[in-house]
């Protein structure tokens, strides 16, 4: 695969050699809808959201794209319109191939106002998640899986992951476990275990 940008789309490649690289700052925009960029997304990515309020706001211009960045962000971050943006969806491979009502079409038009550099990541977070699993968040092959289904009609066999790192169980799940992970009372009954 060739390692450069076509058009105002970007290849994974070049992406994680921009990261790597460290010379040029690069703003990271997700654009799935939340729950799925809590469960995985690239390091350092920004979720914004693709509800139809946020869409109709932006396209009313009731909203700033840099405002809602700086709101949508995790901690207060240095916006510099010079600096380059990758966005990313689940797969989208260009930007022709998508309608021109989408959000993501939206969200890409705000930030060309405001960036002069805007590319879309061909893939989207599909592509990048397969190639470079590392260099993402959350995701569940990086962590231990839960065993145990406490709401579903099952036998309990182990503690429930609740967060990277933090796991729901009971005291027989500590005592099965106790090299690996470190012991926290949350509730009567419940035991919260955290990994080491």
């Amino acid at each position: 695969m060739a390692h450069e940008m076509i058009g105002t789309q970007i290849l994974t490649e070049r992406l994680v050699a921009l990261l790597e690289s460290g010379t040029e700052k690069v703003l990271l925009i997700d654009s799935r809808p939340f729950v799925e960029y809590n469960t995985s997304h690239i390091l350092e990515a920004i979720n914004i959201n693709c509800s139809k309020l946020m869409k109709q706001r932006l396209q009313q211009d009731k909203v700033l794209i840099t405002e809602l960045i700086q709101h949508s962000a995790k901690q207060k971050i240095d916006i510099d319109c010079s600096q380059k943006v990758v966005v990313d969806d689940q797969s989208s491979q260009d930007v022709a191939s998508l309608s021109s009502d989408c959000f993501l079409t939206v969200l890409l038009g705000k930030l060309e106002k405001s960036f002069t550099s805007v590319h879309l990541l061909a893939g989207g977070f599909a592509e990048f998640s397969r190639c470079f699993p590392g260099l993402c968040e959350g995701k569940s092959a990086l962590v231990p899986t839960c065993i145990s289904q406490p709401c579903l009609p099952v036998a309990n066999i182990g503690p429930t992951r609740i967060l990277p790192n933090l796991y729901l169980g009971c005291q027989r799940d500590v005592l099965n476990k106790v090299g690996a992970l470190k012991l926290i009372n949350f509730f009567p009954g419940k035991i919260g275990l955290t990994e080491n």
